[in-house]
């Protein structure tokens, strides 16, 4: 009997042990399958939370990229386009040049016509003249008409040869007329009407108007209108009253010539003739 109690109670104690054994091993799983849902939460949370800065920081990364390169094509164009500018302005400064050299020659008596003077004649209605003045004689015809003047040209470029016909011309005219010598006649000549390479009227910048109203083209409104707004157009009255011992010619109020827009300015002004504003200019 003492037997049979004591292999019972073995029994229930395997029993109990064994049930110990499951509930520690059941207790055990759920921990681990507790831990690894954790983890996987905590990966999860990991990765959403890299993707969400990934989201934010690529678009910031293109952007920075797209202005890195737009700057720098701005650059690029800004570059050649200022270099563009820069050699243009250069041209233009060196045409600039080039052209106030040609318009404030001075051609008289005493200056012959430079060798190296270029001519760049075009037609003008009835006339020739140098295409650096075709632009502002236009406008000056064309203000005029709109103030009811109407200026008629008469003449512009005059070549050598046509220039020393004239010479001659007067030349006999004072041997014939007035018994001059033939050396004074010369000299004489010389004074109203230059011979060849001595005339203004060759550089093809001067232009002489007529008017069809009076006899003397002093007493013209084409005159009155010349004298007061030709400067606005580049144009002065090449051989002015009271300016003969400077320009070694007689007052031609017919004559007008063309030395820019800024130079006419400033001869208006400075109340000077070409001669006079050449010399001031080269003495400053």
């Amino acid at each position: 009997m003492i037997c049979s109690k004591r292999v019972s109670t073995t029994k229930k104690n395997e029993i109990i042990s064994v049930k110990s054994t499951l509930g520690k091993k059941k207790i055990s799983g759920k921990k681990q399958r507790a831990k690894k849902i954790g983890d996987n939460k905590v990966i999860k949370t990991d990765n959403i939370k890299k993707l969400k800065a990934a989201i934010i920081i690529i678009p910031i990364v293109i952007v920075l990229i797209i202005a890195a390169l737009l700057f720098f094509v701005i650059q690029q164009v800004s570059s050649v386009s200022q270099k563009t500018d820069n050699e243009n302005t250069q041209q233009h400064s060196a045409a600039v040049d080039v052209d106030s050299d040609k318009l404030l020659t001075v051609v008289s008596p005493s200056n012959p016509l430079p060798t190296n003077y270029k001519l760049n004649l075009v037609s003008y209605e009835t006339i020739k003249i140098d295409e650096a003045a075709v632009e502002s004689l236009n406008e000056l015809i064309s203000a005029a008409k709109q103030n009811n003047i109407n200026l008629q040209l008469k003449s512009g470029y005059v070549s050598t040869e046509e220039q020393n016909e004239l010479y001659n011309a007067e030349v006999k005219r004072l041997t014939e007329e007035l018994g001059y010598s033939r050396t004074k006649a010369e000299e004489e000549a010389e004074k109203n009407v230059p011979m060849g390479n001595h005339a203004d009227t060759q550089l093809g910048l001067s232009v002489e108007f007529d008017s069809s109203d009076t006899e003397s083209f002093e007493n013209s409104p084409e005159y009155q209108y010349l004298i007061k707004d030709a400067y606005k157009y580049g144009f002065i009255l090449r051989y002015p009253e009271g300016k003969e011992d400077t320009t070694s010619l007689p007052f031609k109020p017919s004559l007008f010539r063309y030395v820019g827009k800024e130079n006419a300015l400033r001869m208006t002004t400075l109340n000077m003739c070409l001669d006079q504003y050449v010399i001031y200019l080269n003495s400053r």
